[in-house]
């Protein structure tokens, strides 16, 4: 098995692409907490009135969840680049775009990813399957953001 290593020129150490299912066991972790946050956010919701158009009802109420949700990972994202999920199995996001490079990835990255990782899950996953034939390990959100995932070394 071959693991994908390149060097960053900023710190002239090796970086270690994050497989596959670490990314998965991330996603695991950051769903039940998603799930949580959630849970307390929607809290308000049965507050907004009922005389509201059904399908207007509708669209505020997805509406108030994406935001909650993107809000979620992209906070984490954009600080220190490691939700929960991502800490506990070791890996981090890091831009891929900055000439000195920066690692702080920045929110509209941040907005592109989350978008592109619904497009990656609403095709059965394979914008994730990807990652598994891609030369880094990248990912179609990946790609399309300028960001990348690495295994973060243990200090």
């Amino acid at each position: 098995m071959k693991s994908t290593c390149e060097k960053n020129p900023s710190t002239d150490e090796a970086t270690l692409a994050c497989p596959l299912w670490r990314r998965l066991c991330a996603i695991f972790y950051d769903t039940i907490l998603l799930v949580c946050v959630i849970f307390i956010a929607w809290q308000p919701v049965p507050l907004l009135p009922e005389d509201l158009n059904p399908v207007l009802g509708r669209g505020v109420r997805l509406g108030y969840l994406g935001a909650i949700c993107y809000l979620f990972f992209a906070w984490f994202w954009c600080h220190g680049g490691q939700t929960l999920g991502m800490r506990a199995w070791k890996i981090k996001l890091v831009n891929d775009t900055a000439v000195p490079r920066s690692t702080q990835v920045k929110w509209k990255s941040a907005w592109i990813r989350f978008l592109m990782a619904i497009v990656s899950w609403l095709g059965l996953g394979a914008g994730f399957l990807f990652s598994l034939f891609h030369p880094k390990k990248l990912t179609w959100h990946d790609i399309v953001s300028k960001t990348r995932l690495v295994v973060v070394r243990s200090q």
